[in-house]
């Protein structure tokens, strides 16, 4: 009788090892957003992550390969829950496309709020963060949508107009950045879905208006 275990135990090493990626991606993900790349070391995230020591240059090589993944890692589920859903809205009338826009972004905001809390944390700085998260995310980014999405795009940032952008950004994103002051201030949680709608739909308004 053939023994079952030959051969497992590479697939459990492979499996551990995936694992330990994801839970050092995950560890990475929020001591970034709350601390800043500066002020979190490699043996801090390993022993947030309870892993042993060494696995950050294991599996990453380095703290800046480390947050490049991080920062990959975010981007991909922005690109999966706003970018692929408003890249459907082609056949929309612009203003009916831009309030969805502004939705999944609310959404997507409300759902992964680390985005927006490492962004605030890296641009106090000019560094080659800073640098990477612009010319390789966030124009891009824009750049994409607004080729697909004139219409929709123009009403809600123009023609990269800073004010109309950072209106964008701020009004749907900042109260998940600030969920523990809004739940202490006003008693409600941010991230509740009938908040979230709600202040997507507020947040249309604002910028729709007229």
């Amino acid at each position: 009788m053939p023994d079952s275990s030959q051969g497992s135990s590479p697939r459990r090493q492979q499996q551990r090892a995936i694992d330990t990626r994801a839970v050092l991606l995950r560890t990475a993900i929020t001591a970034f957003s709350e601390r800043g790349f500066e002020s979190v070391s490699v043996r801090q995230l390993e022993e947030a992550a309870g892993v042993k020591r060494g696995l950050v240059a294991y599996h990453f090589g380095d703290k800046e390969q480390l947050w490049r993944s991080a920062v990959e890692q975010l981007f991909a589920a922005l690109r999966d829950d706003f970018v692929g859903r408003v890249e459907t809205l082609v056949d929309i009338a612009p203003a009916e496309a831009a309030r969805a826009m502004v939705r999944a972004f609310v959404r997507y905001s409300a759902a992964h709020p680390q985005l927006n809390r490492l962004m605030m944390q890296e641009c106090t700085g000019d560094s080659w963060r800073v640098t990477c998260l612009v010319g390789e995310h966030i124009r891009p980014m824009l750049d994409g949508l607004t080729q697909v999405l004139p219409g929709a795009a123009a009403l809600l940032w123009g023609e990269r107009d800073a004010h109309r952008y950072y209106l964008f950004v701020g009004a749907a994103a900042f109260v998940f950045s600030a969920e523990l002051e809004c739940r202490q201030l006003f008693g409600v949680d941010p991230r509740a879905e009938e908040f979230v709608e709600r202040h997507a739909e507020l947040v249309a308004n604002l910028l729709l208006a007229g």
